[in-house]
Parts: C-alpha cells; sequence; structure tokens
C-alpha cells in the first residue's frame, strides 16, 4: 500500500515528483509519482538504486543498467508493465515504470490466502504470455517471484523484467550477493552458470504458480543451504497444488532447462479448460478472481485516486503496455545538418537536393520572407500539407521548429503504443530518412523503394518498389510529402506515390551521373538539384530542376557552375543554396532566374528564419546571418562556437548550437543565444554528442548516447527531462554506437530508425 513520505525526505527523482512510497526491496525504494514537466499526467511507479548497494560507484554497473534498461523497453504484451523512463548516469540510477494500482501476488496470498485452482491458471496463462513477450524481445527476466508479479482485474501484470542482469558480476555480486530470490531461482542461477536461458525464467514460473496455490514456495526451509541442496536436487515440495495443476507445475520445475516447457505452449496448456475468458485471451470474460481479491483491489484504486490530479479520473491498468523502440544510430559526420547524407567513399556520385517552395502564382518574385510568426498562412487549394505532417526538418525553414504538436498528447493517432521492428524483407539500409503524414509513416531506402506503416501500431501498410542499379553509399535523407502524395528520392532519381495506397504517380530518373538526395515539400512545387560525381559532359555544373509534385511534370531547369551542398532552402519566393566552392546562391522559384549571390562565407547547410539565411557547417566556428535578399552578411552568432549537428532556432526566439569545448570538465556543451540581440543566455551539458535537435513548445529535443531529453529553452537544468533509448543490443557498427539519429517527433512520441534498420517508435517526454 501507499505510505506518506517522511519529513525531509527527497520529493523529486529526475523529472518525476514523488507523490508516496510504495515499497522497498533487495535492489531499491519504489515511489509513486508523476512527471512535472511535459503533458502527461500518467502516475508512474519509479524505482531507485539503494544507496548502500554502491552502484554509483561502480561504472560496470552503470553501462550494464543503462543497457538492461533499454532492453527491457522493447517489451510489449497485456500481462507487462511497461518500462518508460530511467537515468543509469544520476547519483542514484532510477527507472520508471507504468503504475499498476493493484497487490503484488506475495501480498495477495498473504492477506487473503492461497487462491483457487481455476485463479492459479489463468494467473499462469496470463505470467506464461508475459514471459513469451519477454523472450521474444531477447530478454530475460531472471527475478520472476511472487513480488514482481502485480495484479489487476484483468489479469497480472509483470514487472522488473530484465534488470536483474545489470547487477551482475558487479560490486554487489562480487562479494557473494546472489541477484534474485532464493526459492524461485533455477537450479542454473544459483550455481552461477552463464547458461541462463529462457526456461530459467519458466522454473521461477513454476515456483510462483506453487506458492500462489499453497501460499508457499516448493522449495521452502529455514535454513538457506537446504534451499539451494532442494532446487539444486530437483526436490519440489508439491503436496499442496490442485492435481489439475500439479504435473504442469512439477515440469516447469524440471531441473534440465531442456524438459521445462516453453512460455507460449505453457499458456495455451493452462488455458485449455476453459477455467477463465482472460486465461485464453477474450477480453469480454472476467478473470476469475475471488470475491475477497476483488476486494483488494477496490482498496488500491481508492488509495491511488488520493494523488489523481483534482478533477480528472484515473483510467483503468491498459492491458496493452508498450512496446519497446530499438535503437537509432547516427550517420558519420561528413557535414551535418539535420539529415546528412552520407556516401560510401570519396568518389561517390551524385547529390539531387530537392526541396519544397511557396510558389503562388500571383507573387512576384522577391526576398525571402517575414519571421515565422507573421508569414501568411499557404492556401490549402495549392496543396498545403496537412495537419499532423512531421518531416526531420521540422518545419518549412529546416530550423528544427516542430511546433506544439510534438508533445500534445492528443495530435498521437488513436491507439497508439510504442513499437519496434524490423524493416520488411527488400528494403535495405542504404538509404534512411522517414516523414508522417495522415498517421502513416513512410520510409525509404537506397534504390527509393519505400515503406509505409501504420504509426499507432507498426504494422504494414504498403511497400512501393524503387529504382534499379546500384546506390554509392549510404543516404539519409527522408522523402517529402504534400499530405496526399509522398515523394521519396534516391541517389538513382525521384519517385511519387499515392500517400494511401503507395500506388506510383510519376518517377524521375536521374541521368547517369547524377543522383537525388533529399525531398523537401510545399505548395505543389518539387525541386532538384542534380550533380555528378562521374564522367559527364559538364562535370562541374549542377542542374537544378522545378517539378509539379503532382504529376511529376518539369516547370524549368536552370544550371549553375559547381555543386550545392547540403539540401536546398525555400523561402518566401526564393530558392537557396550552398555551394561547395562556398557562399550561397539565390533563385527566383518561379523562373529560375539567379537573384543573388555571394562568394562566401563557406556554407555546410543552410536554414530560413526571421526573413534570414543562417549558414553554418561543422567545419568553422558560429552561425553566419545572411540577407534574405542580397545575401549580405548582416551578423554572426555564437563566434566561439562550432556546431557538431544543425542548428535549431523556433517560435522563441532562441538559437541553440550543440558544440564541443575541450577545456570544460563535460566538454559536449549546448549553448543559447537570442535570436534578436545574439547575447549567450545559457550554457549546458549535453551528456554525449547529439545526433539532431529539434525544439518544441518551450523545450529542446534531443537525442544522445542511449537517452532522450529535453531542455527548457529558459536554461533551467533543474528541468530536464530523459527517457531511456530503447534497444535489444548494444553494438558499435563502423565505429558508430547505437543511438538516436534522424528523428521525427509527434503528439509526445519518437518516431525513426536505428542504424540497424530497425523502425521504432517510443515515448520521448
Amino acid at each position: 500500500m501507499l505510505t506518506p513520505l517522511p519529513p525531509g525526505h527527497a520529493r523529486r527523482i529526475g523529472p518525476y515528483r514523488l507523490l508516496a512510497g510504495i515499497g522497498a526491496g533487495g535492489m531499491g525504494d519504489v515511489y509513486l509519482a508523476r512527471a512535472e514537466y511535459g503533458t502527461s499526467r500518467q502516475l508512474v511507479a519509479v524505482k531507485a538504486v539503494r544507496q548502500d548497494l554502491g552502484a554509483s560507484q561502480d561504472d560496470a554497473f552503470r553501462v550494464r543498467f543503462r543497457r538492461e534498461m533499454a532492453a527491457a523497453r522493447a517489451v510489449t504484451g497485456p500481462y507487462t508493465a511497461a518500462l518508460l523512463d530511467g537515468d543509469a548516469d544520476a547519483e542514484l540510477p532510477w527507472l520508471a515504470t507504468e503504475y499498476v494500482p493493484g497487490p503484488s501476488l506475495a501480498d495477495t496470498v498473504a492477506r487473503r490466502g492461497p487462491l483457487p485452482a481455476a485463479a492459479v491458471r489463468a494467473l499462469g496463462a496470463g505470467l506464461a504470455r508475459a514471459l513469451a513477450a519477454v523472450h521474444a524481445a531477447e530478454v530475460l527476466h531472471r527475478d520472476l517471484k511472487p513480488g514482481n508479479v502485480l495484479l489487476t482485474p484483468q489479469g497480472p501484470r509483470l514487472i522488473d523484467f530484465g534488470i536483474a542482469r545489470a547487477f551482475e558480476a558487479t560490486t554487489l555480486t562480487a562479494t557473494g550477493m546472489i541477484v534474485g530470490t532464493p526459492g524461485f531461482m533455477a537450479p542454473e542461477q544459483i550455481e552461477g552458470s552463464h547458461a541462463v536461458v529462457p526456461a530459467s525464467d519458466v522454473f521461477s514460473l513454476g515456483a510462483v504458480l506453487c506458492h500462489a496455490a499453497t501460499g508457499r514456495g516448493p522449495f521452502d526451509d529455514p535454513e538457506f543451504a537446504s534451499v539451494v541442496f532442494r532446487i539444486s536436487q530437483g526436490d519440489a515440495d508439491l503436496s499442496g497444488v490442485p492435481d489439475e495443476l500439479r504435473g504442469i507445475v512439477a515440469e516447469c520445475l524440471a531441473v534440465d532447462p531442456a524438459r521445462r516447457p516453453a512460455p507460449a505452449a505453457l499458456a495455451e496448456r493452462l488455458s485449455g479448460n476453459g477455467s477463465g475468458g482472460s486465461s485464453s485471451g477474450s477480453a469480454a470474460d472476467p478473470f476469475p478472481w475471488p470475491s475477497d481479491v476483488l476486494s483488494l483491489f477496490a482498496e488500491y484504486r481508492s488509495a491511488a485516486a488520493a494523488y489523481e490530479p483534482p478533477g480528472e479520473a484515473a483510467p483503468p491498468p491498459p492491458m496493452a503496455p508498450p512496446a519497446a523502440p530499438g535503437a537509432f544510430g547516427p550517420a558519420p559526420v561528413l557535414e551535418r545538418r539535420r539529415l546528412p547524407w552520407i556516401v560510401a567513399s570519396a568518389a561517390a556520385a551524385a547529390v539531387v537536393a530537392v526541396a519544397a517552395v511557396v510558389l503562388p502564382d500571383a507573387l512576384a518574385d522577391g526576398p525571402a520572407g517575414a519571421p515565422p510568426s507573421k508569414a501568411a498562412s499557404p492556401r490549402p487549394d495549392r496543396g498545403s500539407p496537412a495537419a499532423g505532417t512531421v518531416t526531420a526538418y521540422g518545419n518549412q525553414g529546416h530550423s528544427g521548429e516542430f511546433g506544439t504538436s510534438a508533445v500534445r498528447e492528443a495530435a498521437l493517432p488513436e491507439g497508439w503504443q510504442p513499437w519496434s521492428r524490423k524493416k520488411p524483407k527488400g528494403v535495405d539500409s542504404m538509404g534512411k530518412g522517414c516523414v508522417i503524414a495522415r498517421s502513416t509513416l513512410v520510409c525509404r531506402d537506397g534504390w527509393g523503394a519505400a515503406t509505409a506503416l501504420d504509426t499507432a501500431t507498426g504494422r504494414d501498410r504498403w511497400r512501393a518498389p524503387g529504382f534499379r542499379g546500384t546506390p554509392t553509399g549510404v543516404q539519409e535523407i527522408p522523402p517529402g510529402t504534400d499530405g496526399e502524395r509522398v515523394f521519396v528520392p534516391s541517389e538513382l532519381g525521384v519517385i511519387g506515390l499515392d500517400l494511401s495506397t503507395g500506388d506510383e504517380l510519376w518517377r524521375h530518373k536521374a541521368p547517369g551521373y547524377a543522383g537525388v538526395v533529399s525531398v523537401t515539400y510545399a505548395q505543389g512545387v518539387l525541386y532538384t538539384a542534380e550533380f555528378n560525381g562521374r564522367a559527364a559532359p559538364d562535370p562541374y555544373t549542377t542542374v537544378l530542376r522545378a517539378r509539379r509534385a503532382s504529376t511529376g511534370g518539369q516547370l524549368w531547369e536552370a544550371r549553375i557552375d559547381g555543386r550545392v551542398r547540403g539540401t536546398l532552402l525555400a523561402q518566401g519566393n526564393r530558392l537557396y543554396a550552398a555551394l561547395e566552392a562556398g557562399g550561397v546562391i539565390a533563385l527566383s522559384a518561379r523562373t529560375g532566374d539567379e537573384k543573388a549571390r555571394v562568394p562566401k562565407p563557406a556554407c555546410g547547410d543552410l536554414i530560413g528564419y526571421g526573413g534570414a539565411v543562417l549558414c553554418w557547417s561543422v567545419e568553422r566556428a558560429g552561425v553566419s546571418v545572411l540577407d534574405g535578399g542580397t545575401l549580405a552578411l548582416r551578423r554572426t552568432i555564437g563566434g566561439a562556437k562550432q556546431p557538431d549537428v544543425a542548428p535549431v532556432v523556433g517560435e522563441r526566439g532562441v538559437l541553440v548550437i550543440a558544440n564541443t569545448d575541450e577545456d570544460a570538465a563535460l566538454p559536449d556543451r549546448l549553448t543559447a543565444y537570442d535570436w534578436k540581440s545574439g547575447k549567450e543566455l545559457w550554457d549546458l551539458p549535453a551528456r554525449g554528442t547529439p545526433s539532431a535537435l529539434g525544439l518544441a513548445g518551450d523545450r529542446l529535443l534531443y537525442a544522445g548516447f542511449y537517452e532522450i531529453r529535453t531542455v527548457p529553452l529558459d536554461g533551467d537544468a533543474e528541468n530536464i527531462t530523459q527517457r531511456t533509448v530503447p534497444t535489444t543490443e548494444t553494438k558499435t557498427i563502423d565505429g558508430l554506437r547505437d543511438t538516436l539519429s534522424v528523428p521525427l517527433y509527434l503528439g509526445g512520441a519518437i518516431f525513426a530508425e536505428n542504424i540497424e534498420g530497425r523502425l521504432v517508435s517510443g515515448r520521448a517526454l
């Protein structure tokens, strides 16, 4: 039950305000809490590692703790409690799971006595299904016991899966401490064998079912040594287990792991006699809890209600907790903007930059538009992006501003739950990048093939083929969309597809010496910049083309000397491009005529904001602000800071640069500036180089190694929030560690692809 916090007790852990105590275990203390920041009012259970365990002094423990949190978030299923958040780097590492307002099995049996056979059978079926979900995510529980099983009216919920391994081989176990609970551990766990397998959790489940049916474990003994001996010998006391269950429980407790049933098969067997709708998976029939257990649920719900926000009723415990996203890997930094394109060698071929532009027929050519707050709304009859459209650039100016829909939970599609899945077969990882429109996530590959998924579930919607040919390297430029169509780039060309069906509407195959790397849409027009990296008639000429997005028909073509660097930027009635030789060029978006050109500064990429063009590069310090009409240099912001990734600037007028200060104790930094004055507002450690920055409401969002963090734009370090990046493995590929890259944000959730090609969605706030 919930207990008040004592006077002087800490009132916050991470971004969560502690409301009451839930309990304490061998590894840590557990609290009822609620996030202080963001839109969610969800109650959570926060577990902090005990101070006396010495974990804060053990770096190896923190590595394992971080890895196991990430792995545990890959688990999904109706009988598991979702891991939501955690921080392995805190002074005392902690994790947060969804709060389940119900008693543990241990508490229930202690207060109400053993459960009837029908309830035990249904309980076993639910827990077997939970183990199947845990094992499907390549996670082992390692500490399944009555205290780690919470009960709800709809069935059991398994908690703390996967976390026990974080405590193995640390100072905790070096002194002989056994990680797990004697009496519920498999023989191979007690012997310290490295061959702990999924069947080890099945052994523990058998012991838990014996406890549920009899009120005691199968190996209970006053002497610890006797417990260990009996487990190793298979000397289980099942005398009180009902006859209909004794055989199944005995199989679970077999000394040889190979003789224990698999969780999925066990669930089917326990569901076979029709003893409870829930155990058979039917949501229509009630779980067969006895009446005295149901009264416990009411008691726990009443206790939790005292901590609900005023005027809000707590929702019933969800029966489909989140699945875990996989990890993300950043691209090697060549010239890193929000979405870097990557080539496999210096001779890699060509590039087509595609950008969209506002192109009203009635407007005359003019310089870059007014600041975002004063910009005119696009006319819907000209194909303005639909609500719910999310591109990796954040907005039309590529400034990283995702808007309030990025954090407003109501913006999520109905029925969304976190999910993780591999890319479909036939869709490679030579091309990365995704876009969201109309509850559909569309991701590309290196050949221009596309796969569309339901953003709520991650299930397939359609797939579309790409070009024939051989890409020369990995490209990380996302598709574009107008809310009705999606435009998929590759080195080999660009393809227009129907968003609803994936049917091909048109395709433009790039010439043999050219390639395509970027797509952005606005107001019905698509722009491509094609230049060569192979033998060609004009080896140093870039060809710019404007195409009608609906048909692919060409509107105009222009040639410029030199190569374009980064992505094209469309602002007002101008089309801007950074040049590889240095400087920027501005063209008429209507005709392709050159309007302005400057030979410097050298820009890796461009951002449009406040009527100006921002020029930045990972190769030089500062962000140059150019006049949108003449391209003359107005001023430089952050002249001492060299960006590591694309800077961001948005609705609050705050520009943020991720940079490295080798003289600082924590060299990875986030530095914010007032856009109007250029004055530095704050400087904070980033705790790892972010793979990309984004803005939403009053917060900076960024993905780093294993974590997604948000920072208030006022620089209040006490209000930083953090989520663990979900992954099932920790790998290094070509020197790159698993970390988020190129994310999309919508409704407080993140959508992206990892370095291994896994597509995922999980909570960012």
